[in-house]
């Protein structure tokens, strides 16, 4: 059993690192645009060594919050765009039809691919084009689909008696069946809920940095637009552009480790057998 910390690993990375990393690089960025001369990294340290128990104290509270806000943002972006470009990993990985794009394209969602737009722009190029989605959505081979769609399908049947599925592979088709999958696996399975735990932070912190490089990259379109000491030029965006789009392969790859995790302890749940009468 894990025993929860008042401040855990997730309100560290989860949280904490990336209000912190904002601030320090939207601090750095505007340095970049108040010097004249060549890049001096010393100089840049010393305005930001002076410690001081009121600033330090301050400076963790602003980053802590901040990284709420970043965190919650992600997952109503970043995660929403994933799912909706290729649907949940439970749903892909045993291997139900993907949306397509074009059918499921509607003005909130157009909005929200214009504002990630290096991730998605890149997502269509290298993810769909050049297939390096297949690093991150591919399904799971024959066998496995089909043992963990009947072992699951056991395992709803005896949760929730009075309810009527179709006892096929694809009866969880049309199901959140992966809420409950997720809960009774970390119940059930206590030496692998350190690994599911961790899987969930590295997932979430690298959502997080995905919308930070965003964030980024709009505010470096800002400075261009508007001429701000014109030390940004096109190749800085399509290297923040980059940078964005392989932390979101980053955060789809443990976003499906996580999922896989989950199905797999189903899979090799000894309990769930089919009873014959």
């Amino acid at each position: 059993m894990i025993k929860q910390n008042p401040f855990s690993i997730y309100d560290f990375l989860g949280y904490f690192i990336p209000g912190a990393l904002l601030i320090y690089l939207y601090t750095f960025i505007e340095y970049l645009g108040s010097i004249n001369d060549k890049l001096d990294l010393s100089s840049f340290l010393k305005l930001n060594s002076e410690l001081q128990i009121e600033k330090v104290l301050f400076f963790v509270i602003l980053s802590y919050s901040l990284g709420h806000l970043l965190n919650f943002t992600s997952s109503i972006t970043i995660e929403k765009y994933a799912n909706w470009k290729y649907d949940y990993p439970s749903k892909y990985l045993l291997g139900f039809n993907k949306k397509g794009v074009i059918k499921t394209l509607n003005i909130r969602r157009f909005i929200l691919a214009v504002i990630l737009f290096p991730v998605t722009v890149l997502d269509l190029i290298l993810g769909d084009l050049f297939k390096f989605k297949n690093f991150y959505t591919r399904k799971l081979d024959d066998f496995l689909i089909e043992t963990i769609s009947k072992k699951g399908l056991i395992l709803i049947n005896r949760l929730l008696e009075n309810i009527e599925l179709d006892n096929k592979i694809k009866g969880l088709k049309n199901y959140d069946f992966f809420r409950i999958f997720s809960h009774y696996t970390f119940e059930h399975s206590k030496n692998h809920q350190f690994r599911l735990v961790n899987y969930v932070v590295l997932y979430g912190f690298l959502r997080t940095m995905t919308l930070i490089s965003i964030i980024i990259f709009w505010y470096f379109v800002y400075i261009m637009t508007n001429q701000i000491n014109g030390f940004v030029n096109y190749l800085q965006l399509i290297i923040i552009g980059l940078i964005s789009y392989v932390f979101f392969m980053a955060f789809m790859k443990f976003y499906r480790r996580y999922t896989l995790e989950g199905l797999m302890l189903i899979a090799i749940d000894k309990e769930l057998i089919e009873i014959e009468e």
